[in-house]
């Protein structure tokens, strides 16, 4: 079976990981997947090796009236010609150049992966309920916007959570070499928190929470991986002076590779006091079998169960944060457990196989012939 995605997007975000995720379960199907983006986009990127790919024409069709139009005349012949059995679009503007480029003669799935709230208006509406056969959601949350908001009627919106690689996370032994490389000593419990520096990632209160953890656990020390954001790590680095534990903290920057520090953690953890209708980092915790503690926001409640695969806590609450992480390295054994848990939710759940099984009941329900998956 043949598909098409289209995005517009050239950032990473939570729609465009979505994207990636159903990429790699479709090719892991057998399908023919063709990928249509702007050169620069790191979905794109992503495909190299999954999937077909080819430029969009024109070059700005969220901010030129022209290059819209001729995107959606070029997307019409490629329909027209390419023998597709169905169609994506991920990202606003190109859901409704697909629409109407389809003009329903393929069945159109959209991808709802990220945190945005979709307009309620009438001609959203319209493009939601009469030009899309099916609405792909990564959370509840999305799926009641899409419900609601646009009144898409429940059977054609499918919730299947965001895939993760567990082949590529998944329980390992610690490498010694990382902790001589950050300057940890051997004897340091630590906790690992993956996230961009932005804001909504809640890193001032983890440092908050922190600063509690370290005076019952003096030698534990927190390894911040992700992305400097505006201000970031400076203010941060501050904030960890000002508490009285500079020495136990550590920026990593981005990295890419993520499950060394995984495999090294004591604890892994999400403070996000917002978004997460993904949380990537969440699910690789799991896979690798972390134990979890994790705010309760976005999709996380999805993912982690609480008390079997990790710990929820309210958002914003550093002292129930704290309590949560002193809680997991008071009792090691119970963190393996949490972990070996969390790792079997995971290859259950959160898989690209399980992606797929899921994926291919959507596409029956669409009207495809189980033959041709």
């Amino acid at each position: 079976m043949k598909s098409l995605l289209v995005t517009h997007s050239s950032r990473w975000n939570g729609e465009t990981e979505y994207a990636a995720g159903l990429i790699r379960a479709e090719a892991a199907l057998g399908m023919d997947v063709t990928v249509v983006a702007p050169r620069e986009s790191v979905l794109a990127q992503t495909a190299a090796g999954f999937a077909r790919l080819l430029e969009l024409p024109g070059k700005a069709p969220s901010r030129s009236f022209l290059d819209f139009i001729r995107d959606v005349r070029w997307l019409s012949g490629l329909i027209g010609r390419g023998g597709y059995n169905v169609l994506h679009s991920s990202r606003a503007p190109a859901h409704l150049m697909v629409a109407l480029a389809a003009r329903k003669r393929v069945p159109l799935l959209h991808l709802r992966g990220g945190a945005k709230r979709p307009y309620g208006h009438p001609g959203n509406r319209f493009l939601y309920r009469c030009l899309t056969d099916g609405v792909l959601v990564s959370s509840s949350r999305v799926e009641g916007w899409v419900t609601r908001r646009l009144k898409v009627p429940p059977e054609r919106v499918h919730r299947i959570l965001s895939p993760v690689d567990i082949e590529q996370f998944k329980p390992s032994s610690p490498d010694r070499t990382l902790r001589n490389e950050l300057g940890i000593p051997d004897n340091a419990e630590l906790i690992v928190k993956v996230a961009r520096l932005a804001p909504v990632k809640g890193h001032d209160l983890l440092l908050e929470g922190m600063a509690i953890v370290r005076r019952e656990f003096p030698r534990a020390v927190l390894v911040l991986v992700g992305n400097p954001w505006a201000g970031q790590p400076a203010r941060l680095k501050e904030q960890a002076e000002r508490l009285g534990i500079g020495d136990a903290v550590v920026f990593t920057g981005r990295r890419g590779d993520i499950p060394r520090f995984l495999a090294s953690a004591a604890v892994c953890v999400s403070s996000s006091i917002g978004s997460e209708e993904n949380s990537r980092a969440v699910s690789e915790y799991m896979a690798c079998g972390c134990p979890v503690v994790a705010t309760a926001v976005g999709v996380i409640p999805e993912l982690v169960v609480e008390g079997e695969t990790g710990l929820l806590v309210p958002r914003r609450e550093p002292g129930a944060l704290a309590e949560a992480l002193l809680t997991i390295l008071r009792d090691p054994e119970r963190g393996r457990k949490l972990g070996e848990e969390g790792r079997l939710r995971a290859v259950r759940e959160f898989s690209e196989e399980a992606f797929g099984r899921r994926l291919s009941r959507v596409f029956e329900s669409i009207g495809l012939p189980a033959e041709s998956k």
